[in-house]
């Protein structure tokens, strides 16, 4: 068994739920009474939404690669970053360490590959809505990622911060939040909405939508990390 390094805390809510699917899955999918070996470095999100917020990529790559680093004094196979944000530098980070790391949006434009759908929605962060790494990933696998108008970023963004990451969820933001995808839909043909924001399946989930498929970017992170350490 592979052992896994997770860089957690970004935000806190979303890493008990990585936490907590990788043990519950790794016990099912092999059948199990043991428990995987996971080393989890939970590090300050307001000193790294500072690098993102100030658009200082060197200094957020910077921070970053000291506590990768640190997960790979401890000798772990993968390292994961349970957040989509930060993969905004995802492919200067993985080349200035020497632990291979595990995209989420990698995994997740593979994920939606694989189901025939190709033309997405995009809700997450601003930073990851606007900043287009989701895009150029996407591309890559044949994939149209669409994004909501600015307001509606700005609104995400928002609840994000000020609700979510907190574990705060208010049917008027869910409501609101809906409709948001659901004007996606009407006005481009979206066939497939990517939360792509590790806290946003708190308050989406799968059956918010008829029409749609919801891909649920910590869940698809959550089994590749699990690909990794089983192979």
């Amino acid at each position: 068994m592979k052992r896994i390094g997770i860089l957690g805390g970004i935000g806190p809510e979303s890493t008990v739920q990585y936490y907590r699917f990788l043990i519950q899955q790794f016990k099912e999918r092999q059948s199990t009474e043991d428990y995987p070996e996971i080393i989890l470095h939970s590090i300050n999100m307001t000193e790294m939404l500072s690098y993102v917020f100030s658009e200082d990529l060197d200094g957020l790559v910077s921070f970053l690669q000291k506590r990768v680093q640190l997960l790979e004094k401890s000798g772990v196979d993968y390292v994961a970053m349970a957040s989509n944000t930060p993969h905004l530098v995802f492919d200067q980070l993985a080349n200035s360490v020497q632990v291979p790391m595990i995209s989420i949006v990698e995994e997740t434009c593979k994920r939606i590959s694989k189901a025939s759908i190709k033309k997405l929605g995009l809700l997450g962060t601003k930073s990851t809505m606007s900043k287009g790494f989701y895009q150029k990933t996407g591309k890559r696998h044949g994939l149209e990622i669409i994004i909501p108008a600015e307001e509606a970023q700005d609104y995400v963004n928002e609840k994000y911060f000020g609700e979510l990451v907190f574990n705060q969820i208010f049917p008027e933001t869910k409501n609101r939040l809906i409709q948001i995808a659901r004007e996606l839909e009407n006005k481009y043909g979206i066939q497939g909405l990517i939360l792509g924001g590790t806290e946003l399946p708190l308050i989406l989930k799968h059956e918010d939508f008829k029409q749609i498929k919801v891909f649920d970017t910590t869940q698809i992170h959550v089994n590749a990390i699990l690909d990794r350490m089983l192979e």
